[in-house]
This record gives C-alpha cells, sequence and structure tokens, in this order.
C-alpha cells in the first residue's frame, strides 16, 4: 500500500468519524423527526464525506463501495451508541 492509498484510507474513515462526532456533540437531538430520513440521514451524510476517498481506493469496484457503506454505518451505529452513553449519558 503506498503512502497516498494510505493517506485515502485514513480519509474514508476519519472524515465519517469527525463529521459524527460534530452531530452527535453539537446537533444531536436535533430535528426530532421520526421519519426514515430523520433519523438515517446523519449516518448517510457522514458517509458521504468518505465516500470520493473510498471511491479512489476501490478504483471503481461497486462492491466494495457497498461494503464500505454497510461496515460504515454498522460502526457508525456503534460508535454513536458508544459516544452518546459516554459523553451525552443517554444509554440504550
Amino acid at each position: 500500500m503506498r503512502i497516498r492509498d494510505r493517506c485515502y484510507l485514513a480519509a474514508s474513515v476519519g472524515l465519517p468519524v469527525v463529521s459524527f462526532t460534530a452531530y452527535i456533540l453539537w446537533i444531536w437531538p436535533r430535528p426530532h423527526g421520526t421519519s426514515l430520513l430523520a433519523q438515517v440521514g446523519p449516518y448517510l451524510a457522514c458517509l458521504l464525506t468518505g465516500l470520493p476517498f473510498a471511491w479512489i481506493l476501490s478504483r471503481g469496484r461497486a462492491w466494495l463501495m457497498l461494503v464500505f457503506a454497510v461496515a460504515g454505518f454498522i460502526f457508525l451505529w456503534i460508535y454513536a451508541i458508544a459516544l452518546l452513553c459516554g459523553v451525552r449519558d443517554v444509554c440504550l
């Protein structure tokens, strides 16, 4: 793995985590919507921040993009539970 690929990997993982942390700490729980888009939208928006770098790393292979999206969504969901419980004291 080249140095540039390592930077792309760090950006594809780090940018969604940073943007999701900012969402949890400063924006959550607004909006109070219960629709699917209101519940899933922040996860998708945060994954979109790492999508260009994941696309470069996958070299256009669609199945790797699907793996990035599914694994990223699961990771961000678990991260949200840990962050909300540890920082906001909202444990499920």
